[in-house]
């Protein structure tokens, strides 16, 4: 049996956590050839559009995500 997350009195659960490896990251910026900054601005916002509901797993869901995903990239990353 698992064990239920506790919150605080008063308050309510949220939507979940993003949890972001920092050595995956690392390697990811270096293979995509972009810094490790905005690799973890990346994994932040895909993480974020994961818990409220986005999914990559069938050709429909993973265009809308890819698109929604590059609009908040556009607005937070600087054009390099």
């Amino acid at each position: 049996d698992g064990f239920d997350f506790v919150t605080p009195p008063g308050e309510e659960a949220g939507l979940g956590e993003v949890v972001i490896s920092y050595p995956q990251a690392v390697r990811q910026a270096r293979e995509s050839g972009h810094g490790v900054r905005q690799e973890l601005v990346i994994l932040l916002v895909h993480g974020v559009l994961h818990l409220l509901g986005y999914d990559h797993m069938e050709p429909d869901e993973e265009a809308a995500m890819k698109e929604f995903e590059s609009a908040v990239l556009a607005q937070v990353l600087p054009i390099e």
